[in-house]
């Protein structure tokens, strides 16, 4: 997105920001559009590769491992509002130790540096699937944790370190916002386009009964709503975690229709049991691990047809001002117009 920047977020004129994970599909969408308003920006990625090429385009960027202790006080030096978007999050080849280092404690001295650095405001991205597969519909931010694997239960490590952290600071010094995006989706997107791929192609087979809601969030919603979060006063957002999510969930039965209907093809209607699914995926699990690799299944993929995750959007409402956009239909025509305009489908 390029253009002019909306006077909502008018105070992030002059101000230096840096975006983590920018070569991510959430990371590099934010990044991008805070550069296209002609932001002073700073993207971060993990391979000098990445950066390289971020630079070629004109684009500033510099590496961060998060997991290689630093020290960074000088990439911070005179930034103003650092968004923590970069995690690990697919690589189940790794142990929950390398996740810990990440999304727990390397986020936290990120945290800790910037406020040392004089920075403002911390945005910390974390994830709706803090709450898990979600007992009270729909959750709201009160909702008890019931993290599910090695990914939410280090990102909900890392927000309540983080959120620890930030009542130890002066009423004058950094705030600090939690930022729990739910299944984010749209152009640039590779997580759901095995998804989109499969029912546009006719091969997807619907795993147990397809009425398990999904909350779902379009990209462009999502960097909403870290501007928001960088933006709103101080005392909507200090030390306060906010879910985010499109207007309303779906039952996968009504997401893969739309994905049907918008790609403009037929869906199957034969279901697969979800039991042989799971196993299958634990099964990957442990016998790619040995090897280093990243397996072609995984039990959390499988949660994504088994777990129940809708929300309630209030506090973002009130508190940051937040509304969805993107209706569910335009939001995935566009995805699957993207798809096609890259060949990926």
């Amino acid at each position: 997105m390029t253009g002019a920047l909306p006077p909502r977020f008018a105070s992030l004129e002059g101000r230096r920001l840096l975006v983590t994970g920018a070569a991510g599909f959430i990371g590099g969408a934010l990044f991008e559009r805070l550069a296209g308003y002609g932001l002073d920006v700073i993207g971060t990625v993990l391979e000098p590769a990445e950066a390289q090429s971020l630079r070629a385009r004109g684009l500033r960027s510099e590496v961060l491992d998060l997991a290689d202790g630093g020290p960074w006080d000088g990439l911070l030096d005179g930034v103003d509002i650092v968004f923590n978007v970069a995690a690990c999050f697919q690589e189940t080849e790794l142990g929950e130790a390398a996740y810990d280092r990440v999304n727990n404690r390397g986020a936290l001295q990120l945290a800790e540096t910037a406020a040392r650095s004089g920075v403002d405001r911390f945005v910390q991205c974390s994830t709706v699937g803090v709450h898990g597969n979600v007992k009270v519909i729909p959750a709201t931010e009160e909702t008890p944790f019931n993290p599910m694997d090695l990914y939410h239960r280090t990102k909900l490590a890392g927000e309540l370190s983080i959120l620890e952290f930030g009542q130890t600071l002066e009423p004058d010094e950094m705030v600090v916002t939690v930022n729990r995006p739910a299944m984010v989706y749209g152009p640039g997107d590779l997580r759901m386009l095995k998804l989109f791929k499969s029912i546009l192609d006719g091969s997807f087979r619907m795993i147990g009964s397809g009425e398990v809601l999904a909350h779902l969030g379009y990209i462009e919603d999502q960097t909403d709503s870290f501007l928001l979060s960088a933006t709103a006063p101080r005392e909507q957002v200090h030390l306060e975690a906010f879910n985010i999510a499109s207007a309303e969930p779906l039952t996968l039965n009504q997401f893969a229709g739309l994905i049907a209907e918008k790609g403009g093809v037929r869906l199957s209607r034969l279901h697969i049991p979800v039991a042989p699914v799971w196993v299958a995926g634990a099964l990957c699990e442990l016998l790619w691990k040995p090897l280093g690799k990243r397996p072609p299944l995984f039990r959390r993929r499988v949660g994504f047809f088994t777990h129940n995750r809708a929300f309630d959007l209030t506090k973002a409402r009130e508190k940051l001002g937040y509304e969805s956009s993107w209706p569910h239909d335009r939001g995935i025509e566009a995805t699957i117009r993207w798809y096609r305009q890259q060949d990926l489908v």
